[in-house]
């Protein structure tokens, strides 16, 4: 009988990849609800909205199960970030944005802004965004306008 796995075998790692929204939206608003309506209560009616049928989605899932998601629209938003409370600050946060900002780049956008909320701003300006402006409500919740220039090389 083996007792300790082989030194060969590694953890399940999380994958994010760019997802096909008419496929993938059950799992993507899985992710969603789970976070904006339960956790944070955002009315489920203004979570799906008319951008996710013409943005680009990520997908980040963790043994096969959805655990996070993010969108960029065709202005150059992103939005709709949200992880799994489980898999929090274990850097799916990061591999989600950093393949939003590929794919902004890919698209030729020169900048990309996005509405924080006020709890998450230092995870963005690690990322390189600027908070603009003054904080806002947006559903209940205290947001700030940020913004990244897109460089190309």
């Amino acid at each position: 009988m083996v007792t300790t796995l082989p030194a060969f075998v590694t953890q399940p790692e999380i994958i994010t990849k760019v997802i096909d929204y008419d496929r993938g939206k059950a799992l993507i608003h899985q992710v969603r609800t789970a976070v904006f309506v339960h956790e944070q209560n955002v009315p489920a009616d203004l979570e799906i909205d008319h951008l996710d049928g013409i943005s680009q989605h990520v997908l980040a899932t963790y043994e096969g199960h959805p655990v996070g998601t993010g969108r960029l629209t065709p202005q150059g938003r992103i939005g709709r970030v949200a992880v799994a409370r489980p898999l929090r600050r274990q850097g799916v946060g990061q591999q989600i944005m950093e393949q939003l900002l590929v794919l902004a780049q890919r698209h030729h956008h020169r900048e990309v802004v996005l509405s924080a909320q006020r709890h998450a701003i230092a995870f963005y300006e690690k990322l390189g965004f600027k908070c603009e402006g003054e904080a806002y409500l947006e559903v209940g919740i205290w947001h700030v306008t940020m913004r990244k220039q897109i460089f190309f090389g």
